[in-house]
Formats: structure tokens, C-alpha cells, sequence
């Protein structure tokens, strides 16, 4: 397959691409700048540009002859502000109705849990959406919209709701990196509600989840998580053993305690996490050659 990728240098996409890679699909990767992120790898294809002005490389891309585009990119972040939104909401429907144009029968686009609005219990597929906050709202109308856009086109449309992806070349101020260098350290991490507690999906799994939706002939939203919440406690807990440190932090009430339905995913992906919280995070600290 032939595949037109955004976001591929990113922390879910460099997963996203050298799997894809190995599996033997054609990329081309849509970048911001030069990189040498994927030299080892030979032929995938690089269009330098902004997703802003995809329209003067539709030439480039009807050339490649895709048959599919998989859509990680968000820019700007962390600015989640209402003018950065609109900006990436514009930019994610001109470059669904341009993946259209080109030739791709297949998107697949990731979207956001927090698009449920909600952080109490199991989130289903079907559930009603409550727009809390302006990216939640951004990320649901890029998903209907891409829908009908992909709809009147004859194409498929995939959207993978991620739930919390961690794992190797997570960038150092998110969430379990912050943890895991704090306490290398021999540190107590600093966190608020320590009895919080997240679905946390291991990158390679979310990868491999975006894979399956290129390869099946399925369509819709599908909830990509662990299918279970840990604690911000437990998290601290699992990396102090397996760093052989001794820290100890108040356990604490939390707000958030909700997790993914994946039974959609198993049952028409085909798909199910292989990696649990304990074996991502010793894969965490083995890519950093830390010493346990």
C-alpha cells in the first residue's frame, strides 16, 4: 500500500512509520523540515511543507499515487487555544478532501479520549459527546466532518480515539517520562492527585492498532486504550522497583478514573494491547540505557 503519512516524525509517528515500513507499505512522509530521523530506512518518500498550503502540492502527491493517508499531526502544541484549533481543524479537512482528490480510498485519523468529556467510568464508542473545552470540540467536528467528506468521496474513514500513549521517544515534560526522570534522580515526583487514574496504551500497540486499520476493510471510531485505568500512585510504585529506588508519595484522592471500551477494536481490528503498564515502562527505561 502506498500510504501519505502527516505527523511521522512525532512521537506516535515514528512508531506509526517504521512499522509500516517493516510491513513493506510505500510512504510518504508530509514534514515541516529536513530530518534524518529515518535514515536507516530506505525508500520513503519526503514533501517538505505546511499543511497549510497542501493545495500547491497536490501535483506531488497525486504523483505518488497513494492509496491511503494516515493523519497524526496536530500543530502547535501544547497550545490548545481557539485559534490554533480552527487552524488545525482547517488544515485536517482541506487535507481529507485533498487525500480524496489524489486517489486514497483509505484515512485513517487519531482523535483525542478527552473528546468524551467525560472522567468518570468505561467510554464507549456510541456515547453521547460533551464538548468541555474547545480542542474536544475541534478534534469531534474534525471526526463528522472527515466522515462526510469521506462519505460523499466513496472512500473509508477510520478515527482511532487514543486514550494515554506513553512508551520510548515520549517527549521528556509528558506525563510518565516527567516520572521516570524525577525519580532516576532518587526524587519524589511532584503530583497533584497521585489517585488519578488514566487508561495508558503503549505506543508500539497504538501503532499496530493503525496498521490494522489500513489493512481491514473497516470504518467508523474505534477506542484505542488498555481497557483499564492505573493510578498516577501505581505508575510511581512500578517505576521505583524496576529502577531499584525506594520513593514513597501520599496516595491521595483523584478526579479522573476512567478507561476504554475496546471491544469494538478486538473484535473488528482484530486488534488488542499486548503491552501492559509494568513491560512498557521497563522498555521505557531500557531505550534510555538506564542501569536497573
Amino acid at each position: 500500500m502506498r500510504i501519505i503519512i502527516t505527523g511521522g516524525t512525532g512521537f506516535i509517528g515514528r512508531h506509526v512509520v517504521r512499522l509500516l515500513h517493516h510491513n513493506n507499505h510505500h510512504l510518504l512522509l508530509m514534514v515541516k523540515e529536513n530530518t534524518s530521523l529515518f535514515s536507516d530506512l530506505d525508500g520513503i518518500t519526503y514533501l517538505k511543507g505546511d499543511l497549510g498550503d497542501i493545495q500547491t502540492h497536490v501535483d506531488t502527491l497525486h504523483s505518488f499515487r497513494p492509496d491511503a493517508l494516515v493523519h497524526l499531526a496536530w500543530q502547535g502544541i501544547p497550545d490548545y487555544g481557539v485559534e490554533n484549533c480552527k487552524k488545525n481543524l482547517a488544515m485536517g479537512l482541506e487535507l481529507f478532501s485533498t487525500a480524496a482528490a489524489v486517489g486514497c480510498k483509505v484515512c485513517v485519523a487519531t482523535g483525542s479520549c478527552w473528546e468524551y468529556g467525560r472522567e468518570q467510568g468505561m467510554l464507549y464508542e456510541r456515547m453521547d459527546i460533551i464538548d468541555k473545552n474547545v480542542f474536544c470540540a475541534t478534534k469531534t467536528s474534525l471526526c463528522r466532518i472527515g466522515m462526510q467528506i469521506a462519505k460523499e468521496a466513496g472512500i473509508r474513514f477510520v478515527w482511532l480515539r487514543l486514550f494515554y500513549v506513553y512508551g520510548p521517544e515520549q517527549r521528556s515534560g509528558s506525563l510518565i517520562p516527567t516520572i521516570l526522570d524525577t525519580l532516576k534522580k532518587g526524587e519524589a515526583p511532584s503530583i497533584k492527585s497521585p489517585g488519578n487514574k488514566n487508561d495508558f496504551v503503549f505506543v508500539g500497540d497504538v501503532a499496530d492498532a493503525i496498521l490494522k486499520s489500513l489493512e481491514k476493510d473497516v470504518a467508523g471510531i474505534f477506542n484505542i486504550g488498555s481497557g483499564q485505568a492505573t493510578s498516577l500512585y501505581k505508575v510511581v510504585e512500578i517505576i521505583s522497583e524496576a529502577l531499584g529506588v525506594r520513593i514513597n508519595i501520599p496516595l491521595g484522592d483523584g478526579t479522573l478514573d476512567f478507561w476504554a471500551d475496546i471491544s469494538r477494536a478486538q473484535k473488528e481490528l482484530d486488534w488488542k494491547p499486548t503491552v501492559d503498564i509494568k513491560e512498557g515502562i521497563q522498555r521505557m527505561i531500557n531505550s534510555t540505557g538506564q542501569e536497573i
